[in-house]
Formats: structure tokens, C-alpha cells, sequence
């Protein structure tokens, strides 16, 4: 049996071994964490992994909660079973961190985050792509105010997905049960929390969306017009038909300047910063564009080649965060946003009506 190779570090266990696999190798890497096991119901899959990383493996979650050399489990099932299974992590006791999105019910969310305060122990959901350096650049420069007044956001999600990656597992994807929607609340749901985290709650959000070229009950195309409560405006473009893959792209613009990020990389970063300078703004974009040159998101084709760096960075926060006994860098409440504004897009379309956030 797998044991931790030092008293004080933080156990760690993963549930899901689809994308949960970026988990364990996160695990098996981070400083103050040992990797105690890995769960899946295929045991062929959990076994081969456990091998590959020497920790022990189950089929059943239940059963492996019941170590008390665990004290943090990762969930990367399907997204309608999360919350559901992060309860009864908290109820063994353990600290979670939740695969995005969080769930794809408000209550559900609301449950979870009241259970996790109450017991005293780290929830936190992955968004890791707040984490990417043209992300994390581009939100200073909006809470400085180096932007000025906000005006309007634009982001669209242009990617490609094959009927065979929605059959896959068992078919959970596309499905309104167990995937929460489609091209919104599962790939889009990175760049939709981006969008409000950069620009604020949603004040009115209007939407339309179809099922365009998959055999699912949820939209592979979706649009929405947002405004938000600082009076700004923004649009979505969420889609998993757009053959071959466009990739990502966030544009933000204000009453100094905007930036446009695709692909996690800045492609024109213009800010006026009073001086009149027009070889310094250049040489600002020049340097910016360069910071981030060596970034790459390359999922818009290809569900596999998500990168894992910024995977890691959140996977070790939420080690120091158990170890520190301090809250993580994304914490569970923070996944409630982006689900909340998909939802409101969801209720928009079906209901051919403006929605008006609380």
C-alpha cells in the first residue's frame, strides 16, 4: 500500500482518470504532496495508471475516502456528478478541488460551498486559465484602470468537435444531465468565467443557440449579447461545429486603449498612457506580445492537447493552500459565476427573452 513518504506533506487522490490524468501527473510533480491513489470505474484504466505512478488504485470512491492518509481529492467525472461527490468528500472530512465547471446547477453549487464553510475545509475549481500570463497581464491592466472606462468585450469560442468525442465514455457529453449544455457550459466555460472576471457581473444577458451539426441534445452553437453592471457591453461566440477549430480569442476594449488575446497569446496590446508617445506604446505591445509568444492552447481542434502548466500551478496552490490552511487561489464560489451567466444565456434562448441577473 502506497503511504506518504513524509507525515507532513499533503495526501492526494484523483476521481476521473479522463481529465483527471493532468491531476495525477499535477500531483506527482508538486513539492509538499505525495500521490496516494486514483479512482475510475474502469479498473483496467485506474490500475494501469497506478502503476505507471506507484499509488494505489479503487473503483470506488466511497471506499478510498475511508484512508486517513488522504486529505485532498481532486473530482474530474462528469460535470453533473461533481458537487454531488464533493459532498461526500467533505463529509469524509477531505479538502476538494473541482474539475470546471464546479456543476451545472446553482444549488447544487450553493449546497457544496455551505458544506465546505461549515466543516472548515479548501473547496476550489479549476479555471486555471486565469492563470495564463496573457490572462493575469490583460486583468491588471483592467483593475489599474489603465483601460479607462469600460466599453465593450467581445469573446468567441470557435472550436471543433467529431460525433466520436461525444459517443466517447459512455455519450455523458452533450447531454443536459451530466454536461450541464454543450459548446457553452463545457468548452466555452474557461473563456465565459475570463469574460466576467475581466469586466464584472452580468446586469442582462439575450441568447440564441442551435444544434447545428452533432448528433446531441445541446447546442454546438451559441451567441449572446451581455451587458453588464458597470454599463459595458460584450458578446459570446460558443461553438464546437466550427470545422476546423478558429481557437480562442478575448478582445477588450475601454476609453485608453484594448487588447486583443487569442489562444492565450497577446496579438495587440495599445494603451494610451497620456505621454503621447507613440514609439513607447509600441514598444509596450512589442514586449507583451513577446511575453507571451511562447504560450499555446491548442484544443480548438484537439480535446487532448490542452496544456497542463497552468493545471499544475493550480494543482499546487491547492496543495499549499491544505498545507497552509489557507484558502486556494480560485476557490469554489468563484466557480458559481460563469455557470450562473451560461444558465442565464440557456434560460435567454429557451425562453426568447431578455434575462435580468439579480
Amino acid at each position: 500500500m502506497k503511504t506518504k513518504t513524509n507525515p507532513a506533506n499533503v495526501g492526494a487522490a484523483v476521481v476521473g482518470l479522463g481529465r483527471g490524468r493532468a491531476h495525477v501527473s499535477s500531483y506527482a510533480q508538486a513539492e509538499n504532496c505525495d500521490l496516494i491513489a486514483v479512482c475510475d470505474l474502469d479498473e483496467a484504466k485506474a490500475k494501469a495508471i497506478a502503476e505507471q505512478y506507484g499509488c494505489d488504485y479503487y473503483t470506488d470512491y466511497k471506499e478510498m475516502l475511508k484512508r486517513d492518509d488522504i486529505d485532498l481529492v481532486t473530482i474530474a467525472t462528469p460535470s453533473g456528478m461533481h458537487c454531488e461527490m464533493a459532498r461526500v468528500v467533505a463529509e469524509a472530512g477531505k479538502n476538494c478541488l473541482c474539475e470546471k465547471p464546479i456543476d451545472v446547477t446553482l444549488d447544487e453549487i450553493d449546497k457544496t460551498v455551505k458544506l465546505f464553510d461549515e466543516k472548515g475545509l479548501k473547496l476550489g475549481c479549476i479555471f486555471q486559465n486565469r492563470l495564463e500570463k496573457a490572462i493575469q497581464l490583460t486583468k491588471e491592466a483592467v483593475a489599474s484602470g489603465r483601460l479607462g472606462k469600460l466599453l465593450v468585450a467581445n469573446v468567441t469560442v470557435k472550436w471543433y468537435r467529431t460525433d466520436e468525442y461525444y459517443a466517447h465514455n459512455g455519450g455523458w457529453r452533450g447531454t443536459w444531465r451530466w454536461d450541464g449544455g454543450g459548446s457553452l457550459m463545457n468548452q466555452s466555460v474557461h473563456t465565459i468565467d475570463i469574460l466576467q472576471w475581466l469586466m464584472g457581473e452580468p446586469k442582462t444577458v439575450s441568447a440564441k443557440y442551435q444544434v447545428a451539426n452533432h448528433n446531441i441534445e445541446t447546442e454546438d452553437i451559441a451567441v449572446a449579447i451581455v451587458q453588464f453592471k458597470n454599463g459595458a457591453y460584450g458578446t459570446i461566440t460558443g461553438s464546437t461545429a466550427t470545422y476546423p477549430g478558429f481557437g480562442t480569442v478575448i478582445e477588450i476594449h475601454g476609453t485608453k486603449g484594448g487588447i486583443l488575446v487569442k489562444d492565450n497569446q497577446i496579438k495587440s496590446w495599445m494603451i494610451d498612457d497620456g505621454s503621447g508617445d507613440a514609439e513607447k506604446m509600441a514598444a509596450e505591445e512589442k514586449a507583451m506580445i513577446e511575453a507571451t509568444s511562447k504560450s499555446f492552447t491548442g484544443a480548438a481542434s484537439d480535446p487532448n492537447a490542452i496544456s497542463n502548466n497552468t493545471t499544475f500551478i493550480q494543482v499546487q496552490d491547492m496543495v499549499n493552500a491544505v498545507k497552509e490552511n489557507r484558502q486556494p487561489v480560485i476557490r469554489g464560489e468563484e466557480g458559481r459565476k460563469a455557470v450562473n451567466l451560461i444558465l442565464g444565456i440557456y434560460e435567454s434562448a429557451n425562453t426568447g427573452k431578455e434575462v435580468v441577473f439579480d
